[in-house]
């Protein structure tokens, strides 16, 4: 038995101008921005080397166990829920026999970029397994890449930037590259910590069909989608902007805006169950709302006054939902040997 390989990528809390982040959708709104946060509901991959050729997949959090012969013979027609982390095991494991444990702390269409994450970890924790050096614009690359031909639509570039860098990110896709910029001091990103509050809602109807929509309507040329972006493009560098002059409460407010933005556009990212939970929170102390992802379900993050967070945490809970841990994460991808 090997050295065990364990890596850990943190998810995120988009804030604004997400969406903008799937190729090719940025070059039609320059200069194209989206602002995120990492956070410690984080996805942890730990490989060992075994003896023999057999690939042996424990994934915790889907509660499912599968061992293939070989890397040559994995298959996930038995496991579809599985075929992101086989892609990736198929696509860059090295050759030999693995143990291979996936768990991620988000909970299932969370909305806060879980699947991406796990790409990013599994590709560090393959990488160092097999004693290759990736940097993380490489692994980006990777795990981006067979997402996409996971789950067989275009995907967009901020879950993994998050995390593959951790803190807070302004994204900004431009004509020849992206580039990623740190905002907010450790200082001011711990004061914005002291203002989120995150609710999981349960897992969305809609998954990721809600991107997917907007993207047909904007390359189909639908006039008030392509407004609609521009309106999130021109929210985003707002956005920006207040974490650089570390204002929560104008951070709110664009928060607020970038949700009625999508809400307008795309009723299926809310129902009226949402609706009535934002309304009562923003009553009780919360200052600034938005459904992460997609929509449809899964994580509401807020702003909150602090005083006001036990409060909300129960109304959170008599709608049916319940609070999540939601630390910012400073570090990122962290890749670990642990000698045996």
């Amino acid at each position: 038995m090997g050295d065990l390989i364990v890596a850990s990528a943190p998810t995120r809390i988009d804030f604004a101008g997400g969406t903008l982040d799937i190729p090719p959708l940025h070059l039609f709104h320059q200069p194209a921005i989206t602002v995120n946060v990492a956070i410690d509901l984080a996805a942890e991959v730990r490989v060992r080397r075994r003896p023999g050729r057999a690939i042996r997949l424990f994934a915790v959090d889907r509660q499912r166990r599968l061992v293939w012969p070989s890397r040559e013979k994995i298959s996930w027609s038995r496991e579809p829920f599985l075929e992101l982390v086989a892609r990736l095991i198929q696509s860059l494991a090295p050759d030999g026999g693995l143990d291979i444990r996936t768990d991620c702390h988000a909970p299932a269409g969370a909305g806060t970029g879980g699947s991406s994450a796990l790409a990013v970890a599994t590709a560090a924790a393959l990488a160092a397994v097999a004693g290759r050096r990736l940097n993380r614009p490489t692994l980006i690359e990777q795990a981006r890449s067979i997402e996409t031909q996971a789950i067989h639509v275009p995907t967009g570039y901020q879950d993994y930037y998050a995390a593959a860098y951790g803190g807070g990110s302004a994204i900004e896709f431009g004509l020849t590259g992206i580039r990623r910029t740190q905002i907010g001091t450790k200082a001011f990103l711990g004061e914005l910590e002291r203002h989120l509050l995150l609710a999981y809602l349960g897992k969305p109807r809609f998954s990721g069909a809600n991107n997917w929509e907007l993207f047909k309507r904007h390359i189909e040329g639908d006039r008030k989608t392509v407004a609609l972006f521009e309106a999130l493009k021109e929210n985003a560098i707002s956005m920006r902007n207040a974490f650089l002059k570390q204002d929560v409460a104008r951070i709110a407010d664009l928060l607020n805006r970038d949700w009625e933005i999508r809400r307008r556009a795309l009723p299926a990212m809310s129902s009226p169950a949402i609706d009535r939970l934002i309304h009562a929170l923003r009553r009780a102390g919360a200052i600034g709302a938005r459904v992460c992802g997609a929509g449809g379900g899964g994580c509401l993050a807020l702003l909150i006054e602090p005083k006001a967070r036990v409060r909300l945490g129960k109304i959170v809970a008599s709608a049916g939902a319940r609070t999540l841990p939601c630390s910012i994460n400073m570090r990122g991808l962290v890749v670990r040997h642990v000698e045996h």
